[in-house]
Formats: structure tokens, C-alpha cells, sequence
């Protein structure tokens, strides 16, 4: 894309009058992380080229600080000028973009400008992000914590399970080739790491749970699957590795795959990052590529799209990713990261959201960030947000 074409997106941005198919086209040109710092480049020096200027909002001070404070990245502090919805947004944009290396924003125009919800010091105690934490069930029902942190060893006759700051190392054979199970399970608000018996990586996400053998021991390599997980899985032609979610099973080789399959969301989601694998239902079986996600849907079968895979697997390198979600699939998440529960008592917002900020900010932090996009919060006792209309 030419520079010319460029400036007059980003400029077109932020006088929010870019078309449908405009809009489309500057996503896509943010895809690339060099892009984005274009983006965040011009964007900075048109919004200082406005003649009306208000002060920086203070607010978000504790947010850049903590940003700040862990990336080390100096943060150019762009002026926002009230009563103009465009202008409050791609001031959040270009905050976010320079502290954190992403873009945020709102794509439902409104000439509102957004009230921000209460101060820091109003809400309840902060809610901090989710961490290492899960719950091991062995195959006798034995439940063992992994909250805290440090070592462990863990036996199960000739099997040894290595617990090593947030991670499960599987090790040792049993004697018989009876299958036994253990379950690994995170919370809202948890995640977790296991290396299973035959060197396959996977990462837990939150509120996720995975059955898996203590050894396999037989023709096949069959895990069990509710919620989100990221796989590396070791290649082995003569006994496949299957992930069983809900209504499908997905089958590798060896690959590197994430699969959705939470109970709350109507879609389930196999992504894959390298190799091949096959996800089949009852029903029929697709075949996927690099780069391709299949959507299973109990009613309209399988769907193949093309993804950017760096958005999917946002969540194990640290970060949130959003793109063209609505607030409910925002909010699903934030729900399981931060073990918090959300009402709409005015109904759910419409429009999307597409942009990124890290796992590792506080609720509040996190909230305040898509307040700037027109969007307003309120943080009630019992971890509990409403959005307010």
C-alpha cells in the first residue's frame, strides 16, 4: 500500500468517515505489527496537527505507568479533543499502541463522547490478572493443588509428575498397560503448562480441562478436551495424537494447534499453526492447512476460514486479541481471565471491537482502556461488572 493511500485511511480514521470497505482495508493493514507502528506514527502527528486540543486524560496515568513500567517504552502522550467521538478514540489508539504495542478501538460511530466510569479509588479492592493455578486429579481421585509456586514431585507407581513453577512434567512408565488418567484443570482466572508422557507441550488456558493418560500405552494418543488449550504435539505416524472436544476430535501427526471448545461460547474453534490435522463430527471431516481454522457448528456442520493465527493464540503469548468482536465475546473472556461475572441490564452494546492489551493488567486497568472507546463499566462488589448504557 502506498503511503498517499495510507495517511488518507489513517486520516479518514480519525474523522471517522471512512466507508465499510475502507475500514476493512486499514484492518487488514494492522495485521502487520510494522504497520501498526506506522499507524501509531501518523496518527500521532495528525492529532497534534488539531487546533483544539484538551489535556491528556489523567486517568489513564496508572495504566501507562504499570505499561511502562514492564515494557520500559517511552509513550508520546497524544492531546484529545472532547465532544468528538473519533478523537477519543484514536486517542486510546495511539496511547495503547505506543505503551503496549497494539491498537484498540471501537467501530460503532457515535458523536457521544464517552463518560468514563468511576475512579480507581471508587470501585472495590483490584481485581488482579489470572496466573499459574490449577487443580491435578489423579486417576484415584487424589486432588493435589498447584496454586503456589516452586517444585514438587508427584508418584503414581512407576510414573513421576515433575510440578516446576506453572509447568507438569510427565516421566517414567507404568509397569502394566492398563490405561489410568489424570485431569488437569484451571479455574477462572488460572492457566497451566503439561508435558505429557510422550513430550507433547500443551498450555492451559483458563477455566479449561484436560483428561489425558498417564502413559500411551496403546494404538492411538486420545486426550479429552473442555475449554481452550494450545498443542505441541510430538510427531509419532504410528500412533496419531487425537483431542476429543464436545460433538469432534481433531487428529495430528505432529503439529502445533489450538482448539476452543468452551461450553459457553455456540462455536467451537481448531486452529492450526503448522502441520495438518483433521477435524471430524459425526457428520463429515475437513482437512486443515496451515493458517486455517475450523468452526463446528452442532447445526451447520464444519466451516473452514482463513485466520490470522497470531489473534488466536494471542492468549498464550500473554496478550488479549480482538478482532471485529462483539463486547459479549470480549467480555467472555475477561470473565474467565480475571474470575469475574457481567449483566447488561440495558441490553448488550452493538458494534465491534478490534485491537490487543495484555493479560497482565489489572481489571480496572483493563477496563479503563476500552472505556476510551465509548464503552462504560462499573465495577460492583462480588466481582461483578455491569455495563452501563
Amino acid at each position: 500500500m502506498d503511503e498517499q493511500r495510507i495517511q488518507y485511511l489513517i486520516s479518514g480514521f480519525l474523522e471517522g468517515n471512512l466507508s465499510a470497505a475502507e475500514m476493512a482495508e486499514l484492518d487488514d493493514f494492522l495485521i502487520d505489527p510494522a504497520n501498526r507502528e506506522t499507524f501509531v506514527a501518523t496518527a500521532s502527528r495528525l492529532t497534534e496537527e488539531m487546533q483544539e486540543q484538551a489535556p491528556f486524560d489523567e486517568s489513564l496515568e496508572p495504566v501507562l505507568s504499570r505499561v511502562l513500567d514492564v515494557d520500559r517504552t517511552p509513550v508520546t502522550r497524544p492531546g484529545i479533543v472532547p465532544f468528538r467521538f473519533s478523537y477519543w478514540r484514536v486517542a486510546a489508539v495511539v496511547v495503547l499502541a505506543a505503551g503496549i504495542g497494539g491498537y484498540f478501538y471501537w467501530s460503532h460511530n457515535t458523536s457521544k463522547a464517552p463518560q468514563l466510569a468511576q475512579k480507581e479509588a471508587a470501585t472495590p479492592a483490584a481485581i488482579l490478572p489470572g496466573s499459574n493455578k490449577a487443580t491435578l486429579i489423579l486417576e484415584d481421585g487424589t486432588t493435589v493443588s498447584l496454586d503456589s509456586t516452586g517444585n514438587q514431585t508427584i508418584r503414581q507407581g512407576n510414573t513421576i509428575v515433575q510440578r516446576n513453577n506453572g509447568q507438569l512434567l510427565y516421566s517414567g512408565q507404568p509397569a502394566t498397560a492398563k490405561l489410568s488418567y489424570n485431569i488437569l484443570a484451571t479455574p477462572k482466572g488460572g492457566q497451566y503448562q503439561v508435558v505429557l508422557p510422550d513430550g507433547t507441550k500443551v498450555w492451559l488456558n483458563a477455566a479449561s480441562r484436560l483428561k489425558y493418560p498417564v502413559a500411551f500405552t496403546g494404538s492411538e494418543r486420545l486426550v479429552e478436551l473442555e475449554g481452550e488449550a494450545y498443542f505441541e504435539t510430538v510427531k509419532d505416524a504410528h500412533k496419531p495424537f487425537k483431542v476429543k472436544a464436545g460433538e469432534f476430535e481433531v487428529q495430528v501427526l505432529g503439529t502445533s494447534f489450538d482448539v476452543m471448545a468452551y461450553k459457553d461460547e455456540k462455536n467451537t474453534h481448531t486452529t492450526l499453526i503448522s502441520g495438518a490435522v483433521k477435524v471430524a463430527s459425526e457428520k463429515e471431516s475437513r482437512l486443515l492447512q496451515p493458517g486455517q481454522q475450523a468452526v463446528v457448528n452442532t447445526n451447520a456442520g464444519i466451516g473452514v476460514n482463513t485466520v490470522n493465527t497470531d489473534e488466536v493464540i494471542a492468549w498464550k503469548n500473554g496478550y488479549f486479541s480482538f478482532r471485529d468482536a462483539d463486547i459479549a465475546a470480549v467480555m467472555r473472556q475477561l470473565e474467565r481471565w480475571y474470575d469475574v461475572t457481567v449483566s447488561y441490564p440495558s441490553g448488550i452494546p452493538k458494534g465491534t471491537f478490534s485491537g490487543e492489551m495484555g493479560r497482565g493488567l489489572t481489571l480496572s486497568e483493563a477496563l479503563k482502556i476500552l472505556e476510551q472507546t465509548n464503552v462504560n463499566f462499573k465495577i460492583e462488589e462480588g466481582r461483578h461488572i455491569v455495563i452501563l448504557p
